[in-house]
């Protein structure tokens, strides 16, 4: 049974043969032939493919309840670096109305409002408004322990 056959039959609640008796280990594939000497010219590859580490017994136990879903990625020191870059490229410290408003689940208008009347962190620059994520955060904090509060008192 392939990936897509898995996921498939998962999410249709239909029971797996490979839920019903463990898997064999899988041997890793032979690296692929060298690269043509102008390929290799231009820029350097390494490709090193690392034998498949022992995969504990619990391991498998969990696997045939369908709730695990395992992947490793073996990166060098500079794929990690160049990985860990573009994940932070595209986090902001500061977000835009419709990025809050998405981040918190609402509707721009209604966090539109909030801001104006003060009751979330923002600033309007130049017309537009701007909410530090990290101010956010916080106020979501003292929001949900005031709400905590008034439920326990």
């Amino acid at each position: 049974m392939n990936l897509a056959d898995a996921i498939r039959a998962a999410t249709h609640g239909q029971p797996t043969a490979a839920a019903s008796k463990p898997q064999p280990a899988v041997k890793a594939p032979t690296p692929p032939a060298p690269l043509p000497k102008e390929v290799q010219d231009d820029q350097p590859v390494s490709l090193t493919v690392p034998e498949p580490a022992a995969v504990p017994e619990e391991f498998h136990a969990s696997v045939a309840t369908g709730n695990v879903v395992r992947l490793e990625l073996f990166l060098n020191p500079e794929q990690m670096a160049n990985l860990m870059k573009s994940i932070l490229a595209g986090q902001h410290s500061v977000m835009t109305l419709r990025e809050a408003a998405s981040y918190l689940r609402i509707s721009a208008p209604t966090l539109q409002k909030l801001a104006e009347d003060g009751e979330i962190p923002g600033v309007q620059i130049d017309g537009k408004w701007r909410f530090p994520k990290p101010n956010l955060d916080d106020w979501l904090a003292l929001r949900s322990a005031h709400l905590e509060d008034q439920h326990v008192a």
